[in-house]
């Protein structure tokens, strides 16, 4: 276990492109490598060079990004779950029933292998709840706001499997990986620079 400085960049003025960094010091079991296979992180990083400035926005959504990979980091370092796909779906996965319409949808795998779907609708959890009622879907609703959900909390993330795992969820269900995310602090591009060097992956 060791730590990892998460660096944001956003536009302060993007006419004349002044950018600056929100950065956030995390502890994590893993390497950034594995955390970035979850793929719906944008306009963040380890390493500034890395991060395409076209995905940079406001000091809003910077923030933002930075409180997504902190529950993201927390909930597979706590879980021992991990994402494997995103563009297509493994066998393993491909008797798992889905949500109707889903959005941000990707394919993991638990501690023993298990497979799991991570869906993160634009859907009210009244909503979603009713759905898997309705349809006997195997899947489990996360705390709000789980994990793609920004700041205004618009995403509702749910695991689904298999019939054969629904203890796997049930015990996911009762699991705490939620953690209080670890303050921002605001850095210049000079900053950020050095803060990237130290050899993280």
């Amino acid at each position: 276990m060791g730590n990892l400085i998460l660096l944001a960049p956003y536009y302060v003025n993007r006419q004349q492109g002044v950018i600056r960094v929100k950065t956030v010091k995390v502890t994590a079991k893993l390497s950034w490598n594995e955390y970035f296979k979850y793929e719906y992180l944008s306009g963040i990083g380890v390493k500034l060079n890395h991060i395409h400035r076209h995905n940079c926005g406001g000091v809003k959504s910077a923030i933002e990004q930075l409180e997504r990979a902190q529950r993201l980091i927390n909930f597979m370092d706590v879980t021992g779950c991990k994402p494997i796909a995103k563009s297509f779906c493994p066998y393993s996965h491909q008797g798992i029933k889905l949500l109707n319409d889903p959005d941000h949808l990707t394919y993991w795998e638990g501690l023993q292998g298990e497979p799991i779907t991570l869906v993160e609708p634009y859907t009210p959890p009244d909503d979603i709840n009713e759905e898997i009622s309705k349809r006997r879907l195997t899947a489990f609703v996360m705390p709000h706001p789980g994990i793609y959900s920004g700041g205004q909390g618009q995403t509702t993330s749910v695991l689904l499997t298999t019939p054969s795992n629904e203890l796997f969820l049930k015990t996911l269900s009762v699991t705490n990986w939620t953690q209080q995310v670890s303050k921002v602090n605001d850095i210049n591009w000079f900053e950020a620079l050095n803060l990237g060097k130290r050899g993280q992956s």
